[in-house]
């Protein structure tokens, strides 16, 4: 069978629920959705590093995107993505196509909108040349059920919302 070299990059926890905090499962291990709809489109997975996990431990309490956008946290963001990038890299440069990533709606460091993880793996991404340029999510709903059919399971162009979410953020800063 030829492979199709598509790759998907995606927040760990979507393949090991263990990592995340434990109010917050959505899953009692895999999220199998995800996996289906992967291996359906053809799609490889690149699992990435819990952030949270390796930074605080498995019993660390909730927090927030504030409390994570911290020097240390960006620091260690960076150091546990640089392998990652590194990976991407070669991928793409052998004619590989990263279709996208997959992250959390609402979580603090893995929404592709405001997540401090992703902003950190986009950054690290576009330094690289890396192109990463669509998100989809996990819904930040009760059930917590990816279905790519679903607008709460698709984020969208990264740039655009990048952009809006940024000019957002510092409007509300120019105002307070």
């Amino acid at each position: 069978m030829k492979r199709n070299k598509k790759i998907i990059v995606t927040s760990h926890c979507v393949l090991n629920q263990n990592a995340v905090v434990a109010e917050k499962a959505r899953s009692n291990g895999v999220m199998t959705a995800v996996v289906e709809w992967s291996h359906e489109q053809g799609y490889g997975i690149i699992q990435l590093p819990c952030p949270e996990f390796t930074f605080l431990g498995p019993e660390r309490p909730p927090m927030t995107v504030e409390q994570y956008d911290t020097p240390d946290f960006h620091a260690h963001n960076r150091k546990i993505l640089a392998p990652v990038i590194e990976q991407l890299k070669v991928y793409q440069d052998h004619g590989y196509t990263i279709v996208g990533g997959l992250g959390i709606a609402g979580s603090p460091s893995c929404d592709p909108g405001k997540g401090v993880f992703i902003q950190d793996l986009l950054d690290m991404a576009r330094e690289a040349d890396v192109h990463i340029d669509f998100f989809w999510q996990i819904p930040n709903t009760v059930e917590g059920t990816f279905d790519p059919t679903d607008d709460k399971s698709i984020f969208g162009p990264v740039a655009s919302r990048r952009e809006t979410s940024n000019s957002s953020r510092q409007a509300t800063d120019l105002n307070n």
